[in-house]
């Protein structure tokens, strides 16, 4: 039986459903813009490859050091899932199961529908299992996000301190197809980092002032984007009201506490995931490049997610482990984008798919009604 189509539970009272939440010319753009992005960053990476090369760099992997990445990957999930319980049990009583379903069901969306759905499908299916107002869930979820980039914040800033290259660093020519190589400039990487650590700084502070001056945020961003546009005024002091109502749920700062030390072990686990899977190529590295990989591929797949994360996941890998492991050899690096891409789907796919029939839920009508509902989450 498909199971994506396997019969689904009623909606949540007070859900209201939609056929469709885009329109059929959106439902088949943004799919459509999803694969011609990724067949080009495919064409773009592997144009002058040499597979001979890339097959003979992974008959040199290490398994053992690849199973333990590979487990690894495996246990980050249930670790992803005990951050989200300190963020939910702040107001309602959940049971794990039904948190890990959730989650699990949200990763698989986002690795096969277009539009990053994933979030608000996992919102959905929390709603649907736990029977709690999806106005309430999305929040949560949102909640979650914001832990989630406090680790990630981590990640970037220990990779801005620590990769200060002392002169140019290239790029080989076969790395791409391009005529001649592509050169980073030490001074550009320089500026670079400094701009990212304001950015991070901005970011944290705007985090800070909506926890402890909501009203007085939304108000200012309003006025300031309501000069250009009403529309975008609208958009992002929606967007940032559903972050702000996810912090308010913390009442207790040791639960706020124990979510951002989970949000640095998920991190963790996942940066040793990477490392193993380096380690498994035999290669020589500095310590810190899996935070520079890591960093440059969240820069990556923040933009709108192709059918997988095809080309979108391998590019960055690619470019991450050139930069700090210059003499690695551009098939070793592309051989290492491949594996580590692959090996992210198992997780996904065998718990995704598991919590999916197990909850008896239907992915393409979750997509539905989520996309109706995060327009009109009044209505939930």
């Amino acid at each position: 039986s498909n199971w994506f189509a396997h019969r689904s539970r009623e909606p949540v009272p007070g859900c209201r459903v939609s056929i469709c939440g885009q329109s059929p010319v959106q439902r088949l753009l943004f799919p459509a813009l999803g694969l011609l992005l990724g067949g080009f960053l495919l064409w773009l990476l592997f144009r002058s490859t040499d597979w001979s090369a890339i097959g003979d760099a992974m008959r040199r992997i290490d398994w053992a050091w690849l199973a333990a990445a590979q487990i690894m990957l495996f246990v980050s999930y249930p670790a992803r899932v005990q951050r989200f319980t300190y963020i939910v049990r702040a107001t309602d009583p959940v049971s794990y199961r039904a948190l890990f379903s959730a989650t699990q069901i949200g990763f698989l969306a986002n690795f096969t529908l277009p539009g990053r759905a994933g979030e608000v499908i996992r919102a959905l299916a929390l709603s649907r299992i736990s029977q709690i107002r999806f106005s309430k869930t999305i929040a949560f979820v949102a909640l979650d996000r914001v832990t989630d980039l406090i680790g990630l914040i981590a990640v970037i800033a220990v990779s801005v301190l620590a990769f200060r290259p002392q002169q140019d660093v290239v790029i080989p020519a076969d790395t791409f197809g391009t005529s001649g190589a592509i050169v980073f400039g030490a001074d550009e990487i320089r500026i670079g980092a400094i701009g990212t650590g304001v950015v991070l700084v901005l970011v944290l502070s705007m985090l800070t002032l909506l926890y402890f001056q909501r009203k007085r945020v939304l108000g200012v961003v309003d006025a300031l984007l309501g000069r250009v546009s009403r529309r975008l005024a609208d958009a992002a002091t929606r967007v940032l009201g559903v972050f702000a109502e996810g912090l308010a749920v913390f009442d207790s700062p040791g639960d706020m506490l124990r979510a951002i030390g989970w949000s640095f072990v998920t991190w963790g686990l996942g940066m040793l995931s990477m490392t193993w899977v380096i380690e498994s190529f035999g290669i020589v590295y500095p310590w810190y490049t899996p935070f520079v990989v890591q960093a440059i591929l969240v820069v990556f797949i923040a933009a709108p997610n192709t059918p997988g994360f095809i080309g979108q996941f391998h590019v960055p890998l690619v470019l991450g482990l050139l930069l700090t492991v210059p003499d690695v050899g551009t098939h070793t690096a592309k051989a290492f984008a491949i594996v580590y891409h692959a090996i992210q789907l198992p997780p996904v796919f065998i718990l995704g798919i598991a919590c999916l029939l197990g909850e008896r839920m239907n992915l393409f009508q979750l997509r539905s009604e989520g996309e109706t509902l995060a327009r009109e989450p009044d209505r939930a």
